[in-house]
């Protein structure tokens, strides 16, 4: 019998990871087999997403393959819920379809990097022998996702067998000549596997000429103890590069010694991005319970006396972000920002005083681009089934390019559903960029990931290597998904307010438009 059958055969008498029984499969619907690999080629999309569901629910080997092949669905609701269940294979022979070909050997467009993410997932033990020969022959895409997917398994205990070939294949992705992100991933992979070689190649990329590897290694370094990660962060403090900044700021800031302090103050003494000083000043604030807005003489007095750690576990002081430029009533921390607005159906569906939810948006997007200071740069950035960027990169936010811009948005009209992630990938095109503000329902319907979830998993993902701060206006937004939200913006370095549509309606019938 060959090897890995052999290996996937063993799993078979392994318990649970959590000492739990599997989750009932009971069938949702009575259909065959046939049936619901039928309904996998119907014409709506609601239709494919129930048989994937059903197919999950039968439970065998079969059902779990024939669900498989919606990985590779035309529609991101239908390709998403067979990516979420492709986390559970059945049993663990079943395990192996998600290394064949409807899984990381698919040549069909996105299927093999859900396939690649969906193992980070799985609820069995995921042979390290198998990861390693997929890893050889990965694309890029899909070789950062195995990487991701073996730095979630890892600390979970959900690895199966030798570890070394698996950690040999990680160093050889950090030595490569690959794209910095897959190298990247493959460095926060290997802590986890061999931490004296990750450590070594820690170093190597904090000297690194792509950004993507010095904020890598910023993250890798969280590991370290206080000395040598305060004095990487230290390092990477006055990288040139605001998204390297950015992580370093935070290593600093969960390094909370006395020289991490004082090296938090250096940065805010120098520091010219504004979204930066503010989030220096909130890390302050947080660490010392004082607030000496941006005065750094009288925050290195407080951190020269630091005798030792400590959080008060909030930012208290004042507001965080310039109150004179404001979205919705969130003040703004960046001159480098991108406004991405929600044109989803419901944009353009409620009505409140006679006005669409659109045009209230239009006044209040007036409002706050005449606010921005011309030292600022901006793009907007609406979206729908796709997004449609005013601008290809920032523009200088002089009074004439401000009023061309309010206006274009106001003479938008593009309709369907929320593609959140074709915007969040048009906004961070642009190097430059370092924060964008969202305004939505904070119900994503459209773009190829259709699971709320997964998405905010993989924007994370897609994030942790650039650093842009996610700032998030919810209008009308349900109580869960605020609650969602403000976590993920709060992992981002961004906050979140959640404001109804009326409140809006009424400020602005009361706030007669600016001009630029």
């Amino acid at each position: 019998m060959h090897r890995c059958a052999l290996l996937l055969l063993s799993l078979c008498v392994l318990e649970r990871p959590d000492g739990r029984d599997p989750p009932s499969r009971a069938p949702t619907r009575t259909s065959s087999l046939f049936e619901l690999r039928a309904d996998l080629g119907a014409p709506r999309p609601e239709t494919r997403r129930a048989a994937v569901r059903s197919l999950a629910a039968l439970g065998t080997r079969e059902a779990y393959a024939a669900l498989l092949a919606a990985l590779a669905d035309r529609d991101g609701s239908v390709a998403s819920e067979a990516q979420v269940r492709a986390a559970a294979p059945p049993e663990p022979r079943a395990l192996v379809e998600l290394f064949g070909p409807l899984g990381l050997r698919s040549r069909e467009p996105g299927a093999a990097e859900r396939a690649a993410e969906a193992l980070g997932r799985s609820h069995l033990p995921v042979p390290c022998e198998l990861l390693e020969r997929a890893l050889r022959s990965a694309d890029p895409p899909v070789a950062r996702l195995l990487c991701w997917s073996v730095e979630r398994l890892a600390p979970a205990q959900r690895l199966a067998g030798e570890r070394a070939p698996l950690a040999e294949r990680l160093m050889q992705l950090c030595d490569a000549r690959e794209p910095p992100e897959v190298r990247g991933a493959a460095l926060l992979a290997l802590r986890y596997l061999d931490t004296r070689a990750a450590d070594e190649r820690t170093e190597a990329a904090a000297s690194a000429r792509e950004p993507a590897l010095r904020c890598a290694a910023a993250l890798a370094a969280r590991a370290w103890s206080e000395i040598p990660a305060t004095r990487l962060g230290a390092r990477l403090a006055a990288d040139p590069d605001a998204g390297v900044r950015a992580g370093a700021i935070e290593l600093l800031a969960r390094t909370t010694g006395r020289d991490a302090a004082l090296a938090l103050v250096e940065r805010l003494e120098r520091e010219e991005r504004a979204r930066l000083r503010w989030r220096i000043l909130s890390h302050l604030r947080a660490l010392s319970g004082e607030d000496h807005a941006f005065d750094a003489a009288r925050w290195r007095e407080w951190a020269r006396t630091r005798a030792g750690a400590v959080a008060t576990g909030d930012a208290r002081g004042g507001p965080v972000g310039d109150t004179r430029v404001a979205l919705a009533g969130l003040p703004l921390t960046s001159d480098r920002v991108a406004f991405l607005i929600d044109l989803s159906g419901s944009m353009w569906g409620t009505r409140v005083a006679g006005r669409t939810r659109k045009e209230i948006v239009d006044a209040e997007l007036a409002r706050a681009l005449a606010t921005l200071p011309r030292s600022a740069r901006f793009n907007v950035i609406p979206y729908a089934t796709e997004a449609f960027p005013w601008e290809r990169a920032l523009q200088a936010a002089d009074p004439g390019t401000l009023r061309r811009a309010a206006a274009d948005f106001a003479r938008c009209q593009q309709s369907g559903r929320g593609n959140l992630w074709a915007a969040v990938e048009a906004a961070c095109s642009d190097p430059d960029l370092d924060a964008v503000v969202v305004l939505t329902d904070g119900v994503p319907t459209g773009g190829p990931h259709g699971d709320f979830d997964l998405l905010q998993a993989l924007l994370l993902e897609r994030n942790r290597f650039r650093n842009v701060a996610f700032d998030l206006i919810l209008v009308d937004a349900p109580r869960t998904k605020v609650l969602a939200w403000t976590a993920f913006a709060a992992a981002t370095g961004g906050r979140t307010t959640s404001v109804a549509l009326a409140t809006l309606a009424e400020k602005g019938a009361r706030e007669p438009r600016r001009g630029g």
